[in-house]
């Protein structure tokens, strides 16, 4: 398998222009020149470390894809001196490239958040993000020959990588087939073998939709308009908010957070309160104290997210039932999504999930 249509898989599930601002997704280390682009098989994982390397040397996978990046506050050298620079020098030594889908596949529609409601119960129905992204987005309009719309839309979702955000709404004949910037028409065409293709693409892969489509071989140029759009993409987010059809007990709901996560976690005192119940929950993978607040604005009877901050608990403990389930057992989740879409794309391909555990060890001392 050709590590290109991985990434594209992997893009397109998880596109880059969702991710943070201070974040590094995407291709860290590529493969070596003599591997021809060939990726042998690949190992899933939370974190990269040298024994994950190691780890998918022995399996045969030359390429392993994380969901926290593996290069990430920068390197200084590969000198071993952090686990970072040692995992870094450990694939490059094996051949072995690594991609990582971090706050992409947090903000991405079926992403970490939307795999945690999932998990939690099926009675959990999703109705909104809980921090929606802020991604500049512009609209594109190809006018072009009718013969060639299928093959040029093709061409538009393998430069963008992003068909998950794309709705294409596809005009009939066009009446008066001009460019917009300019109104020259196409010369000689009749307005019946001319189509419009118009979708949405996030700004910062435009350059390579134009590139695609001037370096398309159509049957006349096409003529395109970009223009920028105000607002955000609907369902492309950190975090998201669900309903119970029927309202659980907040011992019910514990009990569900256990089962999928983790049998020990943090609560606020609203959380271990059993006169309550729990008909909205919201739910963000990872650090998600800082969205406690959206969590109460969105009308939720509990929060479950990770890495929440003593004074959290103290400031909003009472308004709201909050259980902190760990930031590896939030996100582990991730494996499972980077599994369903390559084992679909690709259903005969070799994907491992790696055995490596979370970093942080529980300890009950009797």
């Amino acid at each position: 398998m050709r590590l290109t249509a991985i990434v594209s898989a992997l893009e397109a599930l998880a596109p880059r222009a969702l991710q943070e601002k201070w974040d590094n997704s995407g291709l860290q280390v590529s493969l070596p020149a003599d591997a021809d682009g060939e990726v042998t098989g690949v190992m899933l994982c939370v974190d990269v470390t040298p024994e994950v390397i190691a780890e998918a040397v022995a399996a045969g996978c030359n390429m392993v894809i994380s969901h926290h990046p593996l290069i990430f506050k920068g390197l200084k050298g590969l000198c071993g001196r952090t686990v970072a620079e040692r995992a870094v020098a450990a694939a490059v030594r094996a051949g072995v490239a690594v991609y990582s889908a971090h706050t992409s596949l947090d903000s991405a529609i079926g992403g970490v958040s939307y795999e945690m409601a999932r998990r939690l119960s099926d009675d959990l129905r999703i109705r909104r993000v809980l921090v929606p992204t802020d991604m500049p987005l512009v609209q594109v309009r190809v006018t072009c020959a009718r013969a060639d719309a299928d093959d040029l839309r093709l061409a538009i979702l393998d430069s963008a990588a992003t068909d998950s955000l794309m709705s294409w709404n596809v005009q009939g004949n066009v009446l008066e087939v001009t460019d917009g910037d300019d109104g020259v028409p196409f010369a000689g065409i009749a307005a019946k073998e001319c189509t419009t293709l118009v979708t949405v693409v996030p700004a910062m892969n435009t350059g390579a939709v134009r590139e695609a489509i001037d370096g398309f071989c159509a049957r006349f140029t096409p003529r395109v308009r970009l223009t920028m759009l105000d607002g955000h993409p609907d369902g492309y987010g950190l975090g998201v908010v669900a309903d119970f059809g029927t309202p659980v007990t907040m011992e019910t709901l514990r009990g569900m957070a256990a089962a999928a996560f983790a049998p020990v976690f943090r609560a606020s005192r609203a959380g271990a309160d059993d006169s309550r119940t729990v008909r909205r929950v919201a739910l963000c993978g990872g650090a998600g104290g800082e969205f406690i607040g959206a969590a109460i604005a969105a009308g939720a009877d509990a929060y479950i997210t990770a890495d929440v901050r003593y004074h959290d608990f103290c400031d909003h403990g009472s308004d709201i039932a909050i259980f902190d389930v760990g930031h590896f057992e939030s996100e582990k989740c991730a494996k499972d999504i980077f599994f369903r879409a390559l084992t679909k794309k690709f259903p005969n391909f070799a994907v491992h999930y790696s055995h490596s555990v979370n970093p942080v060890q529980y300890i009950i001392q009797k």
